[in-house]
Protein backbone atom coordinates (compact mmCIF):
# COMPACT_ATOMS: atom_id res chain seq x y z
CA UNK A 1 0.00 0.00 0.00
CA UNK A 2 2.69 2.57 0.90
CA UNK A 3 4.79 1.67 -2.28
CA UNK A 4 1.51 2.22 -4.70
CA UNK A 5 0.95 5.92 -2.49
CA UNK A 6 4.75 6.60 -2.80
CA UNK A 7 4.52 5.74 -6.86
CA UNK A 8 1.28 7.85 -6.94
CA UNK A 9 2.66 10.91 -5.32
CA UNK A 10 5.91 10.32 -7.76
CA UNK A 11 3.72 10.01 -11.21
CA UNK A 12 2.04 13.51 -9.77
CA UNK A 13 4.99 15.40 -9.16
CA UNK A 14 6.36 14.38 -12.54
CA UNK A 15 3.32 14.76 -14.24
CA UNK A 16 2.58 18.06 -12.92
CA UNK A 17 6.51 19.64 -13.49
CA UNK A 18 6.60 20.28 -9.62
CA UNK A 19 9.85 22.38 -8.51
CA UNK A 20 10.31 19.37 -5.94
CA UNK A 21 9.61 16.02 -6.40
CA UNK A 22 8.16 13.95 -3.00
CA UNK A 23 9.67 10.42 -4.75
CA UNK A 24 9.19 9.15 -0.75
CA UNK A 25 6.93 11.73 1.19
CA UNK A 26 7.96 9.11 4.54
CA UNK A 27 11.11 11.80 4.14
CA UNK A 28 8.71 13.90 5.86
CA UNK A 29 8.10 11.20 8.93
CA UNK A 30 10.24 11.71 11.38
CA UNK A 31 11.84 14.67 14.23
CA UNK A 32 13.16 17.41 12.78
CA UNK A 33 15.36 20.31 14.48
CA UNK A 34 15.50 23.77 13.14
CA UNK A 35 18.91 24.43 12.87
CA UNK A 36 18.13 28.37 11.57
CA UNK A 37 16.08 30.71 9.95
CA UNK A 38 16.74 32.97 6.91
CA UNK A 39 14.55 36.04 6.02
CA UNK A 40 15.46 38.60 3.71
CA UNK A 41 18.94 37.86 3.34
CA UNK A 42 19.70 37.72 7.78
CA UNK A 43 20.15 34.28 9.45
CA UNK A 44 18.73 33.68 12.91
CA UNK A 45 19.41 30.74 15.07
CA UNK A 46 17.41 29.61 17.94
CA UNK A 47 18.34 30.33 21.40
CA UNK A 48 17.68 28.73 25.16
CA UNK A 49 18.56 25.79 26.49
CA UNK A 50 14.82 24.60 25.97
CA UNK A 51 14.83 22.52 22.44
CA UNK A 52 11.58 21.40 21.17
CA UNK A 53 11.17 19.63 17.64
CA UNK A 54 8.60 18.98 15.00
CA UNK A 55 7.68 15.79 14.88
CA UNK A 56 5.96 14.68 11.58
CA UNK A 57 4.03 11.90 10.44
CA UNK A 58 2.47 12.14 6.97
CA UNK A 59 0.26 8.92 5.46
CA UNK A 60 -1.35 9.37 2.38
CA UNK A 61 -0.79 12.91 1.79
CA UNK A 62 -2.34 13.88 4.88
CA UNK A 63 -0.39 14.37 8.14
CA UNK A 64 0.60 15.70 11.78
CA UNK A 65 2.82 17.85 13.09
CA UNK A 66 3.29 17.59 16.99
CA UNK A 67 6.39 19.73 18.91
CA UNK A 68 8.24 17.26 21.51
CA UNK A 69 11.08 17.63 23.45
CA UNK A 70 13.83 14.96 23.60
CA UNK A 71 14.85 13.75 27.38
CA UNK A 72 17.80 11.91 28.64
CA UNK A 73 17.08 8.55 27.66
CA UNK A 74 16.36 8.54 24.39
CA UNK A 75 12.25 9.08 25.25
CA UNK A 76 10.51 12.37 23.86
CA UNK A 77 7.77 14.63 26.20
CA UNK A 78 4.63 15.59 23.98
CA UNK A 79 4.05 18.51 24.46
CA UNK A 80 -0.34 19.75 23.49
CA UNK A 81 0.76 21.55 20.77
CA UNK A 82 -0.48 19.46 16.94
CA UNK A 83 -1.63 20.68 13.76
CA UNK A 84 -3.06 18.50 11.31
CA UNK A 85 -1.72 18.93 7.49
CA UNK A 86 -2.92 18.03 4.11
CA UNK A 87 -0.10 17.79 1.12
CA UNK A 88 -0.84 19.82 -1.46
CA UNK A 89 0.64 20.59 -5.15
CA UNK A 90 -0.13 23.94 -6.74
CA UNK A 91 1.38 24.40 -10.12
CA UNK A 92 5.44 24.22 -9.49
CA UNK A 93 5.17 24.10 -6.07
CA UNK A 94 3.93 21.55 -2.65
CA UNK A 95 2.48 22.72 0.28
CA UNK A 96 1.31 21.46 3.73
CA UNK A 97 -2.35 22.66 4.38
CA UNK A 98 -2.57 23.26 7.64
CA UNK A 99 -6.30 24.23 9.06
CA UNK A 100 -7.18 24.64 13.03
CA UNK A 101 -10.09 26.12 14.66
CA UNK A 102 -8.31 29.65 14.96
CA UNK A 103 -6.33 29.83 11.80
CA UNK A 104 -4.95 28.34 8.05
CA UNK A 105 -2.09 28.84 6.47
CA UNK A 106 0.22 26.86 4.39
CA UNK A 107 3.76 26.13 4.55
CA UNK A 108 6.11 25.92 1.07
CA UNK A 109 8.43 23.16 0.87
CA UNK A 110 11.34 24.14 -0.65
CA UNK A 111 13.35 21.20 -0.07
CA UNK A 112 13.09 17.77 1.05
CA UNK A 113 16.31 14.90 1.93
CA UNK A 114 16.63 12.48 4.36
CA UNK A 115 18.26 14.69 6.85
CA UNK A 116 17.45 18.47 4.96
CA UNK A 117 14.28 19.97 5.18
CA UNK A 118 13.69 23.98 4.05
CA UNK A 119 10.17 25.11 5.03
CA UNK A 120 8.60 28.61 3.76
CA UNK A 121 6.31 30.80 5.54
CA UNK A 122 5.43 34.55 5.40
CA UNK A 123 9.09 35.21 3.44
CA UNK A 124 10.88 33.30 5.85
CA UNK A 125 12.64 30.06 5.63
CA UNK A 126 13.06 27.14 8.28
CA UNK A 127 16.08 25.35 7.69
CA UNK A 128 15.75 21.91 9.39
CA UNK A 129 18.07 19.42 10.25
CA UNK A 130 17.17 15.45 10.84
CA UNK A 131 17.46 14.70 14.52
CA UNK A 132 19.64 11.48 14.94
CA UNK A 133 18.20 9.82 18.20
CA UNK A 134 21.26 7.88 19.13
CA UNK A 135 23.42 10.97 19.30
CA UNK A 136 21.45 12.67 21.73
CA UNK A 137 23.56 13.18 24.93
Amino acid sequence: MNRFIALHLLLLCLGCGNEIILSDPNLLNGYWNIDYISHKNETFHPKGAAKLLDYYEINDRQGVRKKVQPSLNNKFLVTEDLNYFKVIFDHKSCYLDFQTTWDQWKEKIVLLSEDKLILEHQEKRYHYKKFQIEYYP
